[in-house]
């Protein structure tokens, strides 16, 4: 039977599996998906790697937003805004391989 929560505008559902607990995060128009299809032992440790990458990505795309907008109305250079955009890429990306290791 498959688990599923609401979570800062993410719909996680989490998938029973014979060793554990897969989890996967859908925004509501279900256009992006995320998954790091690692097995979790238990439900609660699912659902805490699944909040936590929720966050992650929430972050990554509001910064990205923001970013797009700033770079577009106010005297941000192309390098500018493309190294910022590397970083916060690069942060999520390692903040999300952190979160497996946690759980």
């Amino acid at each position: 039977m498959k688990w599923k929560d609401s979570y800062y505008g993410w719909l996680i559902e989490l998938i029973p599996l014979s060793k554990g607990y897969v989890f996967k995060c859908w925004m509501p128009n279900e256009e992006i998906g995320i998954s790091n299809n690692h097995i979790y032992p238990s439900l609660s440790q699912a659902m805490m790697a699944a909040r936590t990458r929720a966050k992650i990505e929430s972050v990554k795309l509001s910064l990205f937003s923001f970013l797009n907008q700033y770079y577009e109305k106010y005297s941000l250079t192309t390098q500018e805004y493309m190294d910022l955009k590397k970083s916060v890429f690069d942060f999520t990306t390692v903040a999300s391989q952190l979160e497996i290791q946690d759980y």
